[in-house]
């Protein structure tokens, strides 16, 4: 179901020029992070996630916006998870379903901020719109 909100999220900010290689830098993310696990190993996502992660940090630290900083602090903390339930793995203290949700925590907060600029434009683009359709004062008469 998740999904469904990442996909959406992902396509509204692919729409912008302005965000479109980061959706689709998260997209590649999304989807590699899916086939690496089911064909590779569990531990091969938190490679994936460094790797694309410092792509990701290096193009976004060129900006500066509010949305920028949530996709990077998105970056940073994913590593951090994994290393956190990895480190904790052997000892068996670590809750499996813990470090899903906050993966999936992070990511969803990453396609969220992500697809904000595009929302906003799109949201200002509609009242434009709707202000040229509005009949303005009339004269006397």
């Amino acid at each position: 179901m998740i999904e469904w909100l990442w996909a959406g999220l992902l396509i509204l900010a692919a729409s912008h020029r302005a965000t479109r290689p980061m959706a689709l830098l998260l997209a590649l993310k999304w989807a590699a992070n899916y086939a690496a696990f089911r064909l590779i190993s569990e531990t091969a996502p938190a490679l994936i996630d460094i790797a694309l992660g410092t792509v990701g940090v290096i193009w976004l630290s060129r900006l500066h916006s509010r949305w920028a900083d949530m996709v990077i602090a998105g970056f940073v903390l994913t590593p951090l998870v994994h290393a956190w339930y990895w480190f904790q793995y052997p000892a068996g203290t670590a809750s499996p379903l813990v470090y899903y949700w906050l993966i999936v925590g992070l990511f969803t907060m990453q396609v969220a901020a992500l697809a904000w600029l595009g929302a906003q434009q799109d949201a200002r683009a509609l009242l434009r719109r709707l202000k040229s359709l509005r009949p303005g004062p009339s004269g006397p008469g």
